[in-house]
């Protein structure tokens, strides 16, 4: 057994792969095997992985002539791996050679922490620093802040069920680290650059997300609901996160609302004081 499995899928990114794969192979720390995986690429992918592994013993090359997906991917490349840790990559990715060290150190010695992630620059069409937030177990139910790329157990992803071919038009990674979290493990992130994220004009599937985000969050609700019911901020966020046009609608029905509930209650009140008098009266 190998300390950490580099997990890369691959669908007809040739042109980027040498490049990922070069990062895995430039890590300072030692314990690594590089499981690469073609799904079913019609370029010339097979032939670049190919050569990669026929040089380094430490690469395993799956191959596989349909595209299955990445989901089936990686699941399929992180059974056969036989990493103690599993990191993710990206073929169109890369990471900085000291990633896996700075980070197995962490999971090492911190049974509690289940994912271990870094700073992030873009780079590619555009190039600049990755602004995310910070992780707050509460904030994360609304807006994924952790890359596909970060350091996990292979157990904790055995046993949550690994990939869910639910997640298939996207954000499976963010459904797995919610899976992590429904199981009391702990976030952390190194406070330094280390992941390279690439961006180029090619359809991705973030805009393959894009175009089915209300059925994929559906999903991500559905899937995980103990963890919204369980924050305080969801009936909140549900109501009142809005897009910026439906919050000035809200704010405007708000204020109508309030104006409506004022003039009714001063109505109540002349009302009152009408039947007090009368009542007085009568008495009188």
């Amino acid at each position: 057994m190998v300390k950490v499995s580099i997990i890369i899928p691959c669908y007809n990114q040739g042109q980027y792969v040498a490049e990922a794969i070069n990062s895995a192979l430039s890590q300072t720390y030692s314990d690594i095997e590089i499981v690469c995986i073609n799904d079913g690429s019609t370029d010339n992918t097979h032939k670049i992985i190919k050569s990669f592994a026929d040089k380094y013993k430490n690469i395993l090359y799956i191959n596989s002539e349909k595209n299955n997906g990445v989901i089936y991917s990686r699941n399929t490349a992180i059974n056969a791996c036989h990493g103690e840790y599993i990191l993710p990559l990206d073929a169109d990715d890369k990471i900085e050679s000291a990633y896996v060290e700075k980070a197995v150190k962490i999971l090492d010695t911190n049974p509690n922490i289940g994912i271990v992630y870094c700073k992030a620059r873009i780079f590619g069409k555009k190039n600049r620093n990755w602004k995310l937030k910070k992780f707050n177990k509460s904030d994360i139910l609304y807006e994924n802040c952790i890359f596909n790329t970060a350091l996990f157990r292979k157990s904790d992803f055995l046993k949550v069920g690994m990939y869910k071919n639910y997640m298939m038009n996207g954000m499976e990674d963010f459904d797995l680290w919610l899976s992590f979290i429904e199981q009391g493990l702990d976030v952390y992130q190194i406070d330094e650059v280390l992941f390279y994220y690439r961006k180029y004009d090619q359809e991705t599937r973030t805009q393959i997300f894009q175009k089915n985000q209300n059925e994929i969050w559906l999903s991500v609700i559905k899937n995980h609901i103990n963890l919204y019911l369980n924050d305080r901020q969801f009936l909140e966020r549900l109501i009142f996160s809005k897009p910026l046009e439906a919050r000035k609608k809200y704010k405007k029905y708000k204020n109508i609302f309030y104006i409506l509930l004022a003039i009714t209650a001063i109505e109540l009140m002349i009302i009152l004081i009408f039947i007090i008098t009368l009542v007085w009266r009568g008495n009188v």
